[in-house]
């Protein structure tokens, strides 16, 4: 199973949401969109860098 962060529409409200997947298929996401965290400057940085590969992939719908 891998993850990423991925932009998804929830009625009408995109957001950035935790991803999984297994196969290559999306099983699964957070419930509830992901704020950018970090225990230092560089992981803040890091996470940031991974939110914006997000908003250069295809946006996904919400699905429950």
């Amino acid at each position: 199973m891998t993850w990423n962060y991925r932009v998804m529409d929830k009625a009408g409200q995109l957001a950035v949401y935790s991803v999984y997947y297994d196969d290559g298929k999306v099983i699964s996401s957070s419930i509830l969109p992901e704020a950018p965290s970090g225990g230092t400057l560089e992981e803040l940085r890091n996470c940031c860098a991974l939110y914006m590969e997000a908003l250069t992939t295809p946006v996904l719908e919400y699905t429950e």
